[in-house]
């Protein structure tokens, strides 16, 4: 691993609020809160933490606002070893934030706050010279402009582009995420990493499998498909064919961040350590596992204690 080079991540920047219960809220219902914190997220400086603290360099471009929440976010970014150099503040902005209602076993749900600061940061506002330096690029897609920008001159440039799409195209589209910007930046992307009705949504069918394999010929990434599957592990389809990882055998605490995890420990695995496409899915499937094993939305583990924790647990449905 070049230790002068550096992964840009740009994408969802936000303040969690966690909420700890026994049931996911329903209708007309009550419940009790068990616990309660508030916590950095967002899936483009989860990412970049898990990278920063496996051992590589990472800096997130992202704007926040000129609040409380953004002050923390800062601080706490910082703290966890992912560079702030290219971040922007809106004056008098609000931050994005999120509620995250997390229940036995790890299930939850997601209310989002959009804030007004997040989505306005405009292309004209960053230079392509920040990946000058880059050994690759993370995008989560939002905003589409500044997405659709980076991703376009790390083309230019040879870097890879790692796309995670971590909502539904239908959740994304606005006035600052358009349908045209998210299949100009699917056309740019080396690798695509999404859920399964992420896939199913973008090839309009109900088998996400086959939903892969049409992204795939659609779009033609360099490095193929990703599908994080829940309780089907992970599967990666590219032009060598298709393989497929198991999860590993745990009692999940919270899984807020575990995709997050995933796609930060496969950067690092695959493009940064030069690992396999085999080797680095159990890598990236053990990150998640992890994180799955932790309240809150970032994993900050090293490399070594991954590598630990494969060394002791086992895959399932392998």
């Amino acid at each position: 691993m070049d230790k002068n080079k550096i992964v840009i991540g740009q994408g969802a920047t936000a303040m969690d609020i966690v909420i700890q219960c026994q049931d996911l809220p329903k209708e007309d219902g009550f419940g009790h809160i068990y616990a309660e914190r508030i916590t950095s997220g967002g899936s483009g400086a989860n990412v970049l933490v898990t990278i920063a603290q496996l051992g590589a360099a990472a800096a997130l471009v992202a704007k926040l606002g000129e609040d409380e929440f953004g002050q923390q976010f800062r601080r706490e970014l910082l703290a966890d070893g992912v560079s702030d150099q290219y971040l922007h503040v809106k004056p008098g902005g609000i931050t994005m934030h999120t509620y995250v209602f997390v229940a036995e076993k790890g299930k939850r749900s997601i209310l989002v706050n959009r804030g007004d600061s997040f989505h306005t940061l405009a292309p004209e506002e960053v230079d392509e010279s920040i990946l000058d330096n880059a050994s690759v690029l993370f995008t989560d897609g939002c905003p589409g402009g500044i997405a659709v920008k980076l991703a376009k001159a790390a083309n230019a440039r040879n870097i890879p582009v790692y796309l995670q799409m971590e909502c539904l195209p239908s959740f994304m589209l606005s006035s600052f995420c358009t349908a045209g910007q998210i299949d100009e930046l699917l056309s740019y992307a080396d690798i695509i990493c999404a859920g399964r009705d992420v896939y199913c949504e973008l090839a309009a069918k109900e088998d996400y499998l086959f939903s892969m394999q049409d992204i795939h010929e659609k779009y033609k990434p360099a490095f193929g498909v990703i599908c994080t599957a829940g309780e089907e592990g992970a599967i990666w389809h590219s032009r060598q064919g298709a393989i497929s990882c198991g999860v590993y055998d745990i009692d999940p605490v919270d899984t807020t961040g575990a995709g997050d995890s995933f796609s930060g420990g496969l950067i690092y695995h695959f493009f940064l350590q030069g690992a396999d496409r085999k080797d680095s899915l159990a890598f990236a499937t053990a990150c998640a596992a992890m994180k799955c094993l932790s309240q809150g939305p970032r994993l900050r583990v090293s490399e070594a204690a991954v590598i630990d924790f494969m060394n002791k647990h086992r895959l399932t449905n392998s």
